[in-house]
């Protein structure tokens, strides 16, 4: 192997590990300058984070316009904690609406719509909180109205520099 060719790897190979020093590395990955760094949270306090979101039942859809048809959603997340019981979550919550496909392994169709919604701030955590029903609320909508009548699939996941990664997902019927 000649010199020139040797000299041109390590070139190569000194740039990747500044460039990988300089975006930060967990464990010998690059991190996203934009995810932030977990944090860990120290017995027992971790059993009072979300371990679990669900769909609330009030969770329904909504006619927002006069469109005649369906164009939005009244979204209830209920986060629970080891215990079982109601909890806060600091965040993101991200939904996303798919047309329902029937007779597939996999219900979910076409994407109609996504949201994302950062709860980490504690004054946009404390406005989407219902503290009657102890649950999270949003009010998500979309442009095109969907027929009432029509099945749909609605996916949240929650995702918290505090824990894991959540998910839920719920198959609704537009107008109920």
């Amino acid at each position: 192997m000649s010199r020139r060719h040797r000299s041109g790897r390590a070139y190569i190979l000194s740039a990747a590990c500044g460039l990988a020093l300089a975006a930060g590395c967990d464990n010998g990955w690059i991190r996203s300058p934009r995810v932030p760094a977990p944090i860990e949270v120290p017995e027992p306090l971790h059993l009072l984070l979300p371990q679990k979101i669900e769909m609330h039942p009030f969770t329904g859809t909504r006619v927002f316009s006069g469109a005649g048809g369906v164009t939005g959603i009244d979204v209830r997340i209920e986060a629970k904690d080891a215990y079982g019981d109601p909890t806060k979550a600091f965040g993101k919550f991200r939904f996303e609406l798919f047309h329902h496909q029937t007779n597939s392994p996999d219900p979910k169709g076409q994407r109609v719509a996504f949201w994302t919604i950062d709860v980490e701030d504690p004054k946009v955590n404390r406005r989407h909180w219902n503290s009657t029903f102890k649950t999270y609320q949003f009010k998500l909508q979309w442009a095109q109205s969907i027929p009432i009548g029509s099945k749909f699939v609605l996916t949240a996941v929650f995702d918290s520099r505090f824990g894991g990664r959540l998910f839920h997902e719920r198959i609704f019927t537009s107008g109920q």
